[in-house]
């Protein structure tokens, strides 16, 4: 009798769950014909089948308990008639509940210790800038969302990810806004609210709990697996359609984004310099999280397989394409991601000059290229380099080929002054922003460390084209600060991609704390600010503006003309391919600066000189001393 062992529901439960060893068996089996009949039809009817399969696994057991519980569903059985293994598992039911209720707990607590990383991970993510939620309500409405769906900020993800059913919340790390053109970031952000439009994270919660009821199927695992596979296919498919219909783009993004976590992922694992590693901005900081895996509870554009997405997404009539036509979008995409790995393993002089125009908001802009770990400098025996009686205490002369041809303490750690103000362009660039939109002046963006003058007072708006103008060119200070504040994620995100920035330039020896190059904390020596003029050449905006003797801004709606701190460029004689020059008590006069020479262009850098007539009377030296070299 079911009764056998002292009690009926203990027994009852042991029967249930020794009858689903076959019926999941046999769910899932059919589950598989089915999903190999319709291996050529849409996401959708795939997803529907395995929702409808592992429902089915956990409703015939759950039926099939009340039936055994009910008066008639009672009846004899001797295990002595069964297989061994069977007999036992009949003999010991007790025993088999008391181990399924373990792994049932063990699985309930790892459920709940993914929702309460999820409930942190909310609580500590900031607030995305207005120009992010715009987007991300446009692409809302594009999908039909009439739900608000905040955008939020949070360091330490790998992708982005969505939580939340009835408030859902779409979570961005914050250094994505850097490492991903703007296009891409759409089709991401397109891709979670997919989820969101779906109720995809109460379906996949559901989904969570049936694994831990049913843990010890193998077939359940599958079937779960499966699921989650076709859920990111839809999701993929919804946001093409949000993208009106630009399939192509998200699967650029899809790989885009997998290289961008390959990419993080190796920069976590380098050993951080001491350096580096002290690096900091200042006492606030976006909120963090330690890194873990994203808990199954969590959805990410990052789930699936990523060739098989890929691979979705170029064709255009899944259900009609046979495996021959689908070839060739397979070797596409491994194509794509052999180019992007190959790419990724390039030398910086090996990458391509033009930069890519990029429409955004109905402007035109150039995406800067990106950029790779600076050049490994080579060293020469001491005779070899020249011997200048410079004023500057470290200078550091190099080619494009990364021959040194002077160098003098070019190694030492010492305050860099403005010449920070091209690391803070850089990282400014590679959020892709409006250069139109208009940005104001505010009281934080005053210098109240060195007190130093300004031309722009409090209150003054102007475009952040000509805040990039202001801060290179005149190194304006508060256009920089002004720069770093509007930055996506405001001035924590900012300080969190400049610090990726420079371990991605492979600057070990380099540290900033400020955008603007004010305080003292901001170090490098010659050889790591060579590097850093030599990544900043390949933007086309900082080229442009630094190798202008003048230019004009508009700035509350005036025009003000601005002249060019280094004086050489535009003079007589040279010519100069990028300029930035820097002053502080503690680093005295500095430049660096790109020049032509001959048929080469050549990097200078001095640091601390004594004023700016040693640092010209320095600069000419090098010049014709260079001249008689190529003379020679």
């Amino acid at each position: 009798m079911i009764d056998a062992s002292g009690n009926s529901a203990v027994a009852a439960l042991g029967w249930v769950l020794l009858h689903a060893l076959w019926q999941v068996a046999l769910i899932t089996g059919a589950a598989a014909i089915a999903l190999r009949t319709l291996r050529r039809a849409t996401p959708q009817a795939r997803y529907a089948v395995c929702a409808v399969a592992l429902s089915a696994c956990l409703v015939v057991p759950v039926v099939h308990g009340w039936w055994l519980l009910q008066p008639s569903g009672q009846w004899a059985d001797d295990g002595a008639l069964l297989p061994p293994p069977l007999g036992w598992m009949v003999d010991h039911l007790p025993v088999l509940v008391q181990a399924w209720a373990s792994g049932v707990g063990l699985m309930s607590l790892r459920l709940g210790l993914g929702l309460m990383w999820i409930a942190r991970c909310r609580q500590r993510a900031v607030a995305a800038p207005a120009a992010w939620q715009a987007r991300l309500d446009d692409l809302r409405h594009r999908l039909g969302l009439s739900r608000a769906v905040p955008l939020r900020l949070l360091d330490r993800l790998d992708s982005p990810i969505t939580v939340g059913a009835w408030r859902p919340v779409v979570l961005m790390p914050a250094s994505l806004l850097t490492g991903l053109p703007v296009p891409l970031i759409d089709a991401l952000l397109a891709h979670e609210l997919a989820h969101v439009r779906r109720w995809d994270f109460l379906a996949n919660l559901l989904q969570s709990v049936v694994e831990a009821l049913l843990f010890f199927h193998p077939g359940v695992w599958w079937l779960s697996s499966r699921l989650r596979q076709e859920r990111e296919q839809v999701a993929d498919a919804l946001a093409a359609e949000a993208l009106a219909g630009d399939r192509h783009r998200v699967a650029t993004a899809l790989a885009a984004l997998a290289r961008f976590r390959a990419d993080d992922a190796a920069s976590r694992t380098d050993p951080p310099s001491t350096a580096a590693d002290g690096a900091r901005f200042s006492q606030t900081t976006l909120p963090s999280t330690p890194i873990r895996p994203t808990p199954s509870a969590a959805l990410s554009a990052r789930g699936g397989h990523l060739l098989q997405r890929i691979e979705q997404l170029m064709i255009t009539t899944p259900h009609l394409t046979r495996w021959k036509l689908a070839l060739p979008a397979v070797l596409l995409a491994c194509a794509t991601l052999l180019v992007q790995a190959a790419n990724q393993a390039r030398a910086p002089e090996d990458a391509p000059d033009a930069p890519s125009p990029q429409r955004q908001s109905g402007v035109v802009t150039v995406l800067a290229p990106p950029v790779a770990a600076g050049p490994v400098f080579q060293q020469v025996d001491g005779t070899q380099l020249m011997k200048l009686p410079v004023n500057a205490r470290h200078v550091m002369v190099v080619d494009d080929t990364g021959k040194v041809l002077m160098a003098k303490d070019a190694d030492t750690v010492v305050p860099i002054a403005s010449l920070t103000k091209l690391m803070t362009a850089m990282v400014v660039l590679d959020a892709r922003q409006d250069p139109h939109q208009m940005l104001t002046i505010d009281a934080a963006d005053v210098d109240v460390l060195k007190h130093s003058r300004s031309r722009v007072p409090v209150g003054a708006r102007m475009t952040r084209a000509a805040a990039l103008e202001l801060a290179l060119m005149s190194s304006e200070n508060r256009a920089a600060a002004a720069l770093a504040r509007a930055y996506p994620g405001g001035t924590a995100a900012f300080e969190s991609a400049v610090q990726a920035k420079i371990q991605a330039l492979g600057l070990s020896r380099t540290t900033f704390v400020d955008p603007t190059g004010l305080s003292p904390a901001n170090t490098s020596t010659a050889t790591e600010v060579a590097r850093l003029s030599m990544a900043a050449a390949r933007y086309p905006d900082i080229v442009r503006i630094t190798s202008d003797k003048s230019s004009r801004v508009d700035i509350n709606g005036r025009a003000r003309e601005l002249r060019n701190t280094n004086h050489l460029v535009g003079g007589k004689g040279w010519d100069i391919k990028l300029s930035k020059t820097g002053y502080t008590n503690e680093a005295g006069r500095c430049l660096t600066m790109r020049m032509k020479s001959g048929h080469q262009t050549l990097t200078v850098v001095m640091l601390d000189a004594d004023g700016s007539a040693h640092r010209l009377r320095d600069a000419a030296l090098i010049r014709k001393s260079l001249s008689r070299l190529g003379a020679a």
